[in-house]
């Protein structure tokens, strides 16, 4: 990772009048780096990223821009070298544990701020395309599928025209493609105000492939259901779908968003010599679910 980082950092604060303390490594991984730096008004985080995730900072970037709601807006980026400066969100949902009843109330919240900032993305999914956030739109997903399936996972390619025709039925249902988080589970939501944060697994694709990780993380447990209180929240913002036929929506876009999973996993892999043990064959697991 690029070292310069740190100090374009403390040149940033130091610039705002609000000097850094010791900086502390509080990850360190092949798709990215993260320190937290303390100030006088509260800590701040910088983020560095390698070439093939440097869409994040350009994401983030751009969110800013489109003033798309529930997200935190960088005190510094520099696209180039994929470094951001963020202000600190507070703790996440994760770690404010609430009584049952209440943790539910709180996803569903959260699950409703996501669709916000879905709904404010989708008129810009082909400027974010171009800024190379990873193009999942349903067209590609049978080519994704095809090219991970011929690494990873061989014996799954008679599934190609299953897959084809899912995501040709799911593109007729509608709803237009927009910013798909991917890994939305209660440790990347910040507990105020319900903002989502760790775009590095972001994509665009159909705004309904996030509930394959955000219904795991739902206080009522793991079911693509559109009756439970998280999805209901969610889908509530989306009132031009037919109720009709929606249950159909959802489990066809939760079952093709492993293809997305699989292909951040991809990602991730690429930047590891040889990765641990308990990611080695993560793209494998996730399309293993199609069968």
């Amino acid at each position: 990772m690029d070292e310069a980082a740190l100090p374009w950092a403390q040149d940033v604060l130091r610039a705002t009048g609000a000097p850094a303390g010791p900086a502390e490594l509080v990850k360190d991984r092949p798709w990215s780096m993260v320190w937290r730096l303390p100030t006088p008004t509260g800590p701040v985080w910088l983020k560095a990223c390698p070439e093939r995730t440097r869409h994040e900072v350009r994401l983030l970037s751009a969110l800013a821009r489109f003033d798309v709601p529930h997200v935190l807006v960088p005190l510094a980026v520099e696209e180039d070298r994929g470094w951001v400066l963020l202000p600190d969100g507070g703790p996440t949902v994760r770690d404010v544990p609430l009584q049952p009843a209440a943790a539910q109330r709180r996803w569903a919240d959260a699950l409703r701020a996501y669709g916000e900032v879905q709904r404010a993305t989708a008129p810009h999914a082909d400027a974010l395309v171009a800024l190379g956030v990873p193009d999942l739109r349903l067209p590609e997903l049978p080519t994704a599928f095809e090219r991970l399936a011929l690494r990873w996972a061989p014996d799954l390619r008679p599934l190609l025209p299953r897959v084809r025709d899912d995501a040709a039925e799911l593109a007729d249902l509608g709803l237009p493609a927009t910013l798909q988080h991917d890994d939305l589970h209660d440790g990347n939501v910040f507990a105020a105000g319900s903002r989502p944060f760790d775009w590095g697994d972001a994509c665009v694709g159909h705004p309904f492939a996030s509930l394959l990780v955000a219904l795991d993380a739902a206080p009522e447990g793991p079911a693509p259901d559109p009756s439970g209180p998280a999805a209901a929240a969610y889908l509530a913002g989306w009132p031009d779908l037919p109720v009709e036929g929606l249950d159909r929506v959802l489990r066809l876009a939760v079952r093709l968003a492993v293809v997305s999973r699989a292909d951040s996993w991809d990602r991730a892999l690429a930047g590891w010599p040889e990765a641990p043990e308990p990611y080695r064959t993560a793209p494998a697991d996730w399309l293993r679910r199609l069968a």
